[in-house]
């Protein structure tokens, strides 16, 4: 069964707690049965984080997040000052009062009633523990290699050329009056004598142009394309990028890795898993509308349509 790559979780990417997902909920106050002892993680003026309640919140997560901000430090201190500003905000908007004007009144009940109805289809969709079977995950393992494998890492030597988008017109017109003069010269003079001499990178013009490997996924769109059609020894260019024009030669290149059946499973199982939720979330709220047998005014609709121009 194909899965679809989106739900592959990319670890080691921070995840801001304010950014999360409306279905996961962190506590405005600080838990009952937290020690006084408890070590302080983080603080911002009158509000403090124990190292207790930081636990709390990544427990709270889901196996994805709870992976991608427990990945590293950097992570987990983003997980803190997220929450150490949200406290804050929370405690100066209560302070002027504003949780008491009708509009936030009527906006907090809103969001309370739209967080309830994604709790409540969750619950009616949700999948079995039982589920990715050992087979399942296997098969989708064995279907979705391709998609497992890491980024490709190509070997790279550029000649760049400033040609910024937006730049002076003036200076446009002489950095491809120069990509011209150097497209006349690739292949008969070494590309490394080259970028040495001509490329506007000072760091990589230094080392004959070598940027050294980069993966696949750390490239500019039009460079990746570029790298992708390359043979080894190869040379492309001028493509243009926002920032300018680059001259590209194809050193080397390796293969991403693909993971093994044990190093990919957990990554699996909750691509897996996060794909059956959609599908039961889907066909839940489609039963739904024959269930409730919704029908709708259409000339109401269109007298709406026009008051409302």
């Amino acid at each position: 069964m194909p899965i679809k790559t989106s739900c592959l979780p990319r670890l080691g990417t921070a995840l801001l707690l304010l950014c999360l997902p409306a279905s996961v909920t962190l506590a405005a106050n600080p838990p009952a049965n937290t020690s006084a002892s408890s070590e302080v993680v983080a603080e911002g003026g009158s509000v403090t984080l124990s190292s207790a309640e930081v636990r709390a919140l990544v427990d709270s997560l889901s196996a994805p997040e709870r992976s991608a901000v427990t990945a590293s430090t950097a992570s987990l201190e983003q997980v803190a000052r997220s929450e150490i500003m949200r406290r804050a905000l929370t405690a100066e908007a209560k302070s002027k009062n504003f949780d008491h004007k009708p509009e936030t009144i009527a906006a907090l009940d809103h969001a309370r009633d739209d967080a309830l109805v994604r709790l409540w289809v969750a619950s009616q969709a949700a999948v079995p523990d039982s589920y990715p079977s050992e087979q399942e995950i296997k098969d989708a393992y064995e279907t979705n290699k391709a998609a497992l494998a890491a980024p490709t890492s190509y070997h790279v030597a550029q000649i760049y050329i400033s040609a910024a988008d937006g730049a002076d017109p003036v200076m446009l017109a002489a950095a491809f009056r120069k990509a011209t003069d150097l497209a006349a010269q690739i292949g008969k003079v070494d590309f490394a004598q080259l970028a040495q001499q001509q490329s506007e990178q000072p760091e990589s013009a230094a080392h004959g142009g070598d940027l050294g490997y980069l993966s696949e996924d750390r490239l500019l769109a039009p460079i990746a394309a570029v790298m992708r059609t390359l043979k080894v020894g190869e040379v492309a260019g001028p493509v243009k990028t926002t920032a300018g024009l680059h001259f590209l030669k194809l050193l080397d290149k390796k293969p991403g890795a693909v993971p093994t059946l044990q190093e990919a499973r957990d990554r699996v199982a909750s691509a897996l898993r996060a794909q059956r939720a959609s599908e039961l979330q889907q066909a839940y709220l489609k039963g739904l509308n024959t269930r409730f047998a919704i029908t709708v005014n259409q000339i109401a609709l269109a007298h709406i349509e026009q008051s409302a121009k």
